[in-house]
């Protein structure tokens, strides 16, 4: 079984080598990263007494963003071959794939597998893709359902020396390139890479195709490849438990509210809950000004010690123009509570083109010493050229931990990086602590605590990098409030030495809407969900107009195409806290609990009575959004030609 795949792998080498007038590739060929996951879209999963998970509940199937992926590939390539990692069952996925088009499946399983973190993983699928040969494209979804992290495909393209592209919903052969739209905050990029190219697919771009009975057979009787970890190359020190520097101290479920929603009924009407939300607040200006925006204008005068040597926690920082953008300052707002435990000082890393502004923004909001790498080809984010400098400047400097905000730059950039260093990395953190860890009666003194949400949010996993160093988490934004702590400056210039291969890709557009770039600003949210359609959609934006709220949408309204990605709330979007939340034709999934139940005051909308969303919910409406939202229309512009509204 192993020689069939090597043979086909051989035959294709020599088939690449034939390129036709100007180079072009005249037989493309893509290698599909699948997982198999348990479906949790549904419901979670438990946590045993001894903090393992309890995956029964749960059925196995093929991880949903992977197969948006397959489908790009079979749109694309002449030749696709699917990809798993995983016990022998993981097989289902790959025939699920060769169903939905894909020619050829191959499983690597292996006991020596079990317990790899992304980082042991990402050694074995890269291994597994020089074994097969190469390609021309290796896609993977933009996450996986059970943990959401994102980095798998960063990490495999570092380890193969290849570009990379992240949350692609459009991707175009152009003759020895890809060009790839990506979904950024506020809207999208596109860019030029030279191939082989290692992508992400957006749940948004390549709808999956329904499988013909022809192809549901061909799929049950594939046969499926199995290779080991010795057949690619790797030992013990490349994967598995012991070789992963990311360890899970715990897991613990997530207790999930139960609000005693109260319904609308005889005796409580619309005009009554406009009046039970006037009470509670819901749209009441407090008149607070906002923390960051208390601090002293000029951090330059003032009189308290600057941090001496370098500091300990580092942000990598995102400069939007002359400014840093809001996650950045939330992160070091964070980690002035982290950084005397774990040696003292704050640093911030800045990557920009111009360092007009920022130095003072950085200091104003608590960084002991400003890491300032000024070079005009960080004018715009691309991965390789920002990874090469903080790689370097982190084993120049030698943090003890670095922050990421979980934003579409940081899910791309972090595991790029910490596959450069080789230490590990916990994704779209909710909470950091600084703590002792004891395992095997060796104690750990002063570990960072980073956890995170796992298991589409139902489960809450403590992660640790006891070894490796820097400690590296990306941290979703809006989880830690933004704090006036100024400081001194203090500024350390970071030398840029770039290498050719770091500025092969080229950035061909950007287009942002200010508007569209921040949720967590909004006091008011009306979010729309796939109870919502095409027909309905404009409902949503009516109430938001109405009320004077900002419109966002479920992970389902958006993979529908009723929303641009940028207003999705929820594990892979925003996370709000806004004083008034209305949810119309969302069930309330985990996913999209976990970032929006801290709302002040949450109205939901669901025709269905036993909708998980009304135990979040204060209020709630039993009814189609189409008929629900009309008449809440209807009691706020009564409320508005009374004066009663606030």
């Amino acid at each position: 079984m192993v020689g069939s795949v090597l043979t086909l792998a051989l035959s294709y080498l020599a088939q690449r080598a034939h390129t036709g007038i100007g180079g072009e590739v005249t037989a493309m060929r893509a290698i599909v990263l699948v997982k198999q996951v348990p479906d949790l879209r549904l419901g979670g999963v438990g946590v045993h007494a001894d903090g393992t998970i309890d995956r029964a509940a749960a059925a196995p199937i093929t991880n949903p963003a992977d197969l948006h992926a397959l489908e790009a590939a079979v749109q694309l390539a002449d030749e696709v071959w699917a990809l798993s990692m995983g016990p022998p069952n993981a097989e289902q996925a790959l025939r699920e794939a060769i169903t939905a088009g894909a020619h050829r499946g191959v499983l690597l399983c292996d006991r020596l597998l079990a317990g790899s973190d992304t980082w042991a993983t990402a050694n074995a699928l890269a291994a597994a893709i020089r074994w097969m040969g190469g390609a021309d494209l290796v896609l993977c979804g933009m996450s996986a359902l059970d943990g959401e992290t994102g980095q798998v495909g960063p990490s495999v393209a570092q380890r193969l020396g290849w570009s990379q592209a992240t949350g692609c919903e459009s991707l175009t052969i152009d003759g020895m390139s890809l060009v790839a739209r990506r979904i950024v905050e506020g809207g999208f990029e596109r860019l030029r890479l030279p191939l082989p190219v290692v992508a992400s697919v957006s749940e948004t771009g390549y709808a999956p195709r329904y499988p013909s009975l022809p192809a549901r057979r061909r799929g049950a009787a594939a046969t499926i490849e199995h290779v080991t970890a010795a057949d690619v190359g790797l030992g013990p020190a490349d994967v598995g438990l012991a070789a992963s520097p990311t360890k899970v101290a715990k897991m613990t479920p997530v207790p999930w509210p139960d609000r005693h929603c109260q319904f609308l009924g005889d005796e409580f009407g619309y005009d009554q809950l406009l009046d039970a939300l006037i009470e509670r607040g819901a749209f009441a200006d407090d008149g607070v000004v906002p923390e960051d925006e208390s601090a002293p204008a000029d951090p330059s005068q003032l009189d308290s010690p600057t941090h001496d040597g370098d500091a300990s926690v580092w942000v990598v920082c995102q400069a939007v123009g002359s400014s840093l953008d809001r996650a950045s300052r939330e992160l070091l707002s964070k980690a002035t509570d982290l950084a005397p435990q774990l040696g003292g000082g704050v640093g911030a890393l800045v990557l920009t083109g111009s360092s007009t502004g920022v130095v003072d923004e950085a200091c104003r909001h608590g960084a002991d010493v400003v890491y300032l790498a000024e070079h005009p080809s960080l004018t715009d984010y691309l991965t390789e050229p920002y990874a090469r400098v903080v790689a370097d400047a982190a084993r120049v400097h030698r943090p003890e931990a670095m922050l990421f905000a979980a934003t579409t730059v940081g899910r791309d950039l972090a595991p790029r990086v910490a596959s450069m260093l080789g230490t590990g990395l916990a994704a779209d953190c909710t909470d950091l602590y600084v703590d002792t860890w004891t395992r095997l009666d060796v104690a750990h003194e002063g570990l960072l605590h980073m956890v995170r949400p796992a298991m589409a949010g139902g489960v809450l996993a403590t992660c640790l990098c006891p070894e490796a160093r820097p400690q590296m988490a990306t941290v979703r934004p809006g989880v830690f409030a933004v704090r006036a702590l100024p400081r001194r400056p203090r500024v350390v210039p970071i030398d840029v030495t770039l290498m050719p291969d770091d500025e092969r890709v080229e950035l061909l557009e950007r287009r942002i809407s200010p508007a569209d770039v921040d949720l967590r600003d909004a006091d008011v949210v009306i979010a729309g969900g796939a109870g919502c359609d095409v027909a309905s959609w404009h409902l949503v934006e009516d109430l938001a107009r109405v009320i004077g709220g900002r419109v966002a949408a479920s992970r389902g309204a958006v993979e529908a195409g009723l929303a641009e990605r940028a207003l999705q709330v929820g594990q892979t979007g925003a996370t709000i806290r806004p004083r008034l939340y209305v949810a119309c034709g969302i069930s309330g999934a985990l996913q999209h609990a976990v970032g929006m139940q801290d709302s002040g005051t949450i109205v939901a909308v669901n025709h269905d009575p036993d909708a998980v969303v009304f135990r979040l919910a204060h209020f709630g409406i039993v009814a189609d959004a189409r008929e629900a939202i009309p008449q809440l229309i209807a009691a706020f512009e009564r409320h508005h030609r009374t004066g009663t509204m606030p």
